[in-house]
């Protein structure tokens, strides 16, 4: 049974393409407000805060995971303050919580990775910043089963088998079981050839 991070909109809204993690009929989290006095002292989303956390090459499954939820570049943060249908938030001192509705659907995906508010919160992360969703999301990736190696890019082969199993994780990935839109394989392939070098 798919589980509500995989379900997501086609959303005509906007250009870019809000994938991951949406529900028909809405997740069952509370929504959270940001304070003022939490915005005015939370911690930075900038992309630069990210630097380094993670080796170039798994770093490129990364770029191609944000390039395929559709969260790369957006909200002036490389996608990091991006919340569901491109909701832009700007404090990163944890996961916003809020649930957030376009096109029918709601959901609670936010940052570049659009991690629902239950899936962070597994994770246990202390904050919701740039490098920790970069971690997180390498959590995610070794949790289905799927090794980057660090000083390569993937074969043809090992990048299609790391899609069929991430595409559980990841709804707007090639081969995702659940029936929303998808990025192509040759796209997404050739995304990570740009950025890894293949």
């Amino acid at each position: 049974m798919p589980s509500l991070h995989h379900l997501v909109a086609l959303l005509v809204l906007a250009p870019v393409l809000a994938t991951g993690c949406a529900s028909a009929a809405g997740d069952d989290e509370p929504e959270e407000e940001t304070s003022a006095a939490e915005a005015l002292s939370a911690s930075t989303c900038s992309a630069s805060g990210a630097a380094g956390a993670v080796a170039a090459k798994p770093k490129a499954m990364l770029n191609t995971i944000a390039f395929s939820e559709g969260t790369s570049g957006t909200c002036g943060n490389d996608g990091y303050s991006t919340g569901y249908a491109v909701h832009c938030f700007s404090s990163c001192t944890k996961h916003p919580g809020k649930v957030w509705s376009a096109g029918g659907y709601k959901s609670s995906a936010a940052g570049r990775y659009q991690f629902l508010s239950k899936t962070w919160s597994g994770l246990g992360y202390a904050s919701f910043s740039p490098k920790n969703q970069d971690l997180g999301a390498l959590r995610l990736i070794a949790n289905r089963g799927v090794t980057l190696p660090t000083s390569r890019a993937l074969t043809a082969t090992e990048f299609s088998n790391a899609m069929r199993k991430m595409s559980g994780e990841w709804a707007s990935l090639p081969f995702s079981p659940y029936g929303q839109p998808t990025k192509s394989l040759s796209s997404v392939r050739g995304k990570y050839c740009k950025l890894a070098g293949c």
